[in-house]
């Protein structure tokens, strides 16, 4: 298990240094950006590119995170959601369930649709597949923002999904089929995209009231909320004021380093 950072700038790949960032291939991007806004576009598509080229030069599962997506706790452990989805080693694709509260209990995804900023990609079982599928993405991300001059890669994302599941067409998206959490697939073939959401109660998405729920959580993401407002949210559950910029570490403010 290793991390990296993609680096959106060179000023950010600099201060971060080759050994943790990966300088960005597409488009760069050096202010904060709100949702809407072109240039937070270029991140999410920076992102998916990022991601593929990841996959196909070394072959190596990925689980890509927002920065605004605080681990609260190893997300990787045994007993924990994501952790334990991944060492079944049967999904191609692993999302996280995006909900602005907390749902009844024993809520279902219905798997048509999530949040782009938290998931994990494996090209383990169909290599090919699942790299073909991410660059229908890529490149349909920029062909919107090019011809509507804007498109996130979030919506865009799932309606290459939906298109694929309804269309059945593997020589434009990798895979015929897909299956939900080993439930039946949505059609009979050999190229079935297994996948599978995070339990939302473990990895909740811009909870107001993520703070009732810390016995559970492990990571949250501090979306549903623009630049300094996520700060806040990041507050409430804990999540924020770790770094101690004189060592440079992170600091467990109850317990020491």
């Amino acid at each position: 298990l290793d991390f990296a950072v993609v680096a959106n700038d060179d000023k950010a790949y600099t201060q971060l240094g080759p050994d943790v960032a990966i300088p960005v291939v597409g488009h760069k991007v050096s202010e904060m950006v709100g949702w809407g806004n072109i240039k937070l576009d270029y991140v999410g598509w920076n992102k998916m590119k990022n991601v593929w080229y990841i996959m196909k030069l070394t072959g190596l599962d990925v689980v890509f995170t927002d920065c605004d997506n605080v681990f609260l706790r190893n997300p990787f452990l045994p007993g924990t959601n994501l952790g334990d989805l991944i060492r079944q080693r049967k999904y191609d694709y692993i999302f996280q369930t995006e909900l602005s509260k907390a749902p009844p209990r024993g809520y279902k995804t219905p798997g048509d649709g999530g949040n782009t900023g938290f998931f994990y990609v494996s090209p383990a079982r169909q290599p090919q597949q699942i790299m073909k599928f991410f660059e229908t993405v890529v490149n349909r991300v920029n062909k919107t923002i090019v011809e509507r001059n804007g498109g996130a890669d979030q919506p865009i994302f799932w309606q290459v999904f939906n298109e694929m599941r309804n269309l059945k067409d593997e020589s434009t998206f990798g895979f015929r089929c897909v299956r939900q959490c080993g439930k039946q697939a949505s059609c009979q073939s050999d190229a079935v995209l297994e996948y599978c959401e995070m339990d939302p109660w473990t990895h909740p998405t811009g909870w107001t009231d993520g703070a009732d729920y810390l016995g559970e959580i492990a990571t949250y993401h501090g979306n549903y909320a623009s630049n300094d407002m996520k700060i806040d949210k990041l507050k409430k559950v804990g999540g924020w004021g770790h770094y101690d910029k004189k060592s440079k570490v992170c600091v467990d403010q109850n317990q020491g380093r």
